[in-house]
């Protein structure tokens, strides 16, 4: 082999190594978990245009070393039920439910103790002319490195360098007082028209226009083609944010179900108790076991036919062969009279 060969088999052989590195180790490092709980994990605040106030997180340190890091306030959205969104850059916020910028921040850098806790009073300033409504934000806890201890001052440079990636969050509901605006609808409600088995499982999906986040409440009812009621299932409460919807998925019936059956769903949202509701039928019915029962009974009905028509034939043939000995007795009977 050529020196260049061996030197092209070599790097390849290098970058083959550190990529599959990478690969092995990136998953370890993404996967990490700060030994850290926040309390509250969310509180909602009620406050009046104008008002002053503060509110209190702890944040709890699990590990035998101290940890340092920066505290931060950011707006958030929800889209979809999904984990909160971040928004970073607070121009980017919705004016209508931002309010990082009402908290003042005496906090850039904390240390938490080990196997101890640390308390933040953060101070919010309701501007005056601030409309009825919510306001999401997050106070997030985001560490930057682990705080040595007197033993492991040799390695200073070493974590001094190292930036540790996850975040632990505390959300905060800001309700503004006042009259709100609460609109809601459902945008999807769709079962499978035909299913051969139970149980059904429905699909809905709730819009939130209002101006607050709403927690539905509702119970999906089946009746069958009678109009008896079968089963009632809740649905799941979960909230809602503004300009934002939410799917659940719900399963109602049991597996052994024929015929058609209406579902019903009534909801309730926002303290106002307003009403939603909605309608769908599905046919339900096992097609292959009935098509798999009708050919056993035709072919059952086939057997018995042809049963039937063997035995016939056989009682007919004895029949005949029993007329034929009887005649065949009385032609003997008839030759012994004229012999005598």
């Amino acid at each position: 082999m050529s020196n260049i060969n061996k030197i092209t088999v070599t790097t390849l052989l290098t970058l083959l190594v550190l990529h599959t590195t990478c690969i092995v180790l990136h998953p370890a490092y993404a996967q990490s978990i700060i030994p850290l709980q926040v309390s509250p994990a969310r509180q909602e605040l009620l406050v009046n245009p104008g008002e002053t106030t503060s509110f209190t997180i702890r944040l709890y340190n699990f590990d035998t070393s101290p940890i340092l890091g920066g505290i931060h306030v950011n707006d958030f959205i929800v889209k979809n039920h999904a984990k909160p969104i971040f928004i970073e850059d607070v121009n980017q916020a919705s004016p209508k439910y931002s309010a990082s910028r009402w908290i003042t921040n005496n906090y850039d850098t904390i240390s938490i103790p080990a196997q101890e806790k640390q308390s933040l009073v953060m101070n919010i300033t309701v501007p005056a002319d601030a409309k009825p409504g919510g306001r999401y934000l997050a106070v997030y806890f985001e560490p930057t490195s682990k705080v040595p201890s007197a033993g492991d001052l040799g390695a200073i440079s070493q974590e001094a360098g190292s930036a540790i990636a996850p975040r632990i969050a505390s959300l905060v509901y800001i309700r503004v007082k006042g009259p709100i605006h609460e609109e809601a609808s459902i945008i999807r409600f769709f079962a499978p028209f035909f299913q051969e088995y139970g149980p059904i499982t429905v699909t809905t999906s709730i819009l939130n226009n209002g101006d607050y986040h709403i927690n539905p409440r509702g119970i999906l009812a089946a009746e069958n083609m009678l109009g008896s009621s079968i089963q009632q299932s809740l649905l799941k409460e979960q909230n809602i944010f503004p300009e934002s919807s939410s799917d659940y998925q719900t399963t109602i019936g049991e597996k052994w179900m024929v015929g058609r059956y209406k579902i019903d769903l009534t909801t309730s949202y926002g303290e106002q108790g307003k009403a939603l509701s909605r309608s769908i039928y599905v046919w339900v019915f096992p097609w292959k076991l009935a098509l798999v029962i009708l050919l056993g009974l035709i072919l059952l009905m086939l057997m018995v036919k042809y049963v039937g028509k063997t035995m016939n034939k056989r009682q007919k043939d004895l029949e005949d062969r029993i007329q034929e000995e009887k005649e065949q007795i009385d032609l003997l009977k008839e030759k012994l009279k004229t012999r005598n």
